[in-house]
């Protein structure tokens, strides 16, 4: 053998020791700094983590302990190697001192809790269903409310982290209860002429040809004009064949707008009937002529929408992050808080407010 061979095999040799002893080493970084003892060796990990032991994932009935690792690192392929990568630049904040206090920590704590969403978001919450997997679910064991969620979830694809946000840590002030001080229904505020009006809360209005409408929140008021106390004008929706009592603001989406006594069901002008294939029943779009207290009704649509907002952030982020309303359809939204509105302190009037406000902006109103 010559000279050069064997110098050619001492080396071609010695590199695969070095590429050995680099995979292996890499590997056991890797592994040791996915441990919670290194996660949380940084100070400012000290907050989440006190949050995390307070949570049902470090201590619950049935033992089992999810680490940091399991929630924040992918645990398989290209993903798993992304993550430690980008993981490089806690290192450096760390080293930066670039959250030095607990202060710091909770001005940043919305931008690092996003983040860490839209990854989850974006990944089908990858890390969730390595622990739970809905194949191996007893589905009847779980609560009707819980039942229901995850089979409208499974339906509209929604992920684990569009409904848990906040299990483990504190939400982002942001996204935490808002003000109850800010839910008032607004009052009737800026009038504005040639601007239609919505009815700021439940209200009663009188039919011009005779009986009453109830109206609900958004309920608008078309081509009206002022008498003494009152505005005087046109409310137009749909009935759904055999619920003539009940005005819906769109064909086939059962957004409330009114609630008719049965004389009013007789004063109701018909513009013409449609067949809707999604319900397989005949709609007909309508419209009443009402007088309506001025006290009941406001032109300032952006306060309504806050309202209902503020209702969504105070009363639905009690048990989970609020839910944004172009989440799931108009039709779902009703199931969806008749599910929820026990576990609140919401009033009925509260409770029909949001169910509105979440239908009107869903996202097949878009």
């Amino acid at each position: 053998m010559s000279k050069r061979k064997k110098i050619s095999m001492w080396a071609a040799a010695v590199l695969l020791v070095i590429g050995a002893l680099l995979l292996l080493g890499s590997q056991y970084v890797m592994k040791a700094t996915s441990s919670t003892e290194f996660c949380v060796s940084c100070h400012s990990m000290e907050y989440p983590a006190e949050e995390w032991k307070a949570s049902g994932h470090f201590s619950n009935t049935k033992g089992i302990r999810a680490e940091c690792a399991d929630c924040h690192i992918p645990h398989d392929g290209i993903d798993y190697v992304k993550a430690k990568v980008i993981a490089l630049k806690d290192v450096w904040f760390t080293l930066t001192n670039k959250i030095p206090d607990r202060a710091t920590f909770e001005e940043q704590r919305g931008e690092l809790a996003q983040r860490v969403w839209d990854e989850m978001k974006a990944n089908d919450s990858a890390t969730c269903r390595s622990c739970h997997n809905e194949d191996a679910m007893i589905v009847s064991e779980q609560s009707d409310s819980a039942q229901k969620m995850h089979k409208l979830a499974k339906e509209t694809n929604q992920t684990c982290i569009d409904c848990h946000k906040g299990l483990v840590h504190f939400m982002p002030e942001t996204h935490a209860v808002a003000s109850v001080q800010e839910n008032v229904p607004p009052q009737a505020v800026q009038i504005v002429d040639n601007q239609p009006l919505y009815a700021s809360n439940v209200s009663t209005a009188t039919l011009i040809d005779g009986g009453e409408a109830r109206l609900l929140p958004y309920a608008e008021l078309a081509n009206w004009k002022e008498e003494d106390n009152n505005f005087i004008g046109t409310i137009e929706g749909w009935q759904q064949t055999g619920a003539e009592s009940l005005i819906y603001k769109e064909l086939g989406k059962r957004i409330n707008v009114a609630v008719l006594n049965e004389e009013a069901k007789t004063h109701v002008n018909v513009v013409n009937t449609v067949h809707d294939e999604v319900t397989d029943s005949d709609w007909k779009k309508v419209n009443i002529n009402v007088s309506v207290p001025k006290s009941a009704v406001t032109s300032n649509l952006e306060s309504l929408n806050q309202y209902g907002h503020n209702l969504n952030q105070t009363h639905c982020s009690g048990c989970h992050a609020a839910i944004g309303a172009d989440h799931y359809t108009a039709n779902q939204w009703i199931g969806v808080v008749n599910s929820m509105k026990d576990r609140t302190s919401m009033t009925a009037n509260e409770v029909r407010a949001l169910t509105i406000y979440l239908q009107r902006h869903a996202k097949d109103m878009h």
